[in-house]
């Protein structure tokens, strides 16, 4: 009976927790979202609250067939980086994640957490690219 009971308490548990759970329009919501366009990051540089999780939400709308990327030492880092999720190909150096990879309507959607004062960088140089953007936790 006892079993039961904490059995009925989790599975309610886990069904609030999911029903709380933000849908792919929340997270761009309260996410920020940066959209790469004409070569460009657009807007390039953001704010984020500071000693918090953050969302950062990368789209590729180039009108083209124009694969872009996002490299980062900042956002990329052990004990910044949380998850890196979206429809890109992320690739690895050993464990650590180096950059993701973006054809045009593909988008990148990085959980970081963000220390108050820091300014995250990070750029696409794929293919001779000069682009480059930065997060600033405040």
């Amino acid at each position: 009976m006892i079993w039961a009971k904490a059995l009925i308490s989790i599975v309610g548990l886990v069904a609030a927790v999911a029903g709380s759970l933000p849908s792919a329009e929340a997270v761009v919501r309260y996410g920020h979202l940066v959209q790469i366009r004409e070569m460009n990051f657009d807007p390039d540089s953001t704010q984020v609250p500071g000693d918090g999780f953050a969302i950062l939400v990368i789209q590729n709308r180039e009108d083209g067939p124009i694969q872009h990327e996002v490299r980062s030492q900042d956002l990329f880092e052990s004990g910044t980086l949380i998850s890196i999720q979206g429809t890109g190909t992320v690739e690895y150096e050993g464990k650590r994640v180096s950059r993701v990879l973006l054809f045009p309507g593909e988008e990148a959607v990085i959980w970081f957490y963000a220390v108050k004062g820091r300014t995250y960088n990070y750029q696409c140089t794929l293919n001779g690219h000069a682009m480059q953007a930065t997060v600033k936790a405040v």
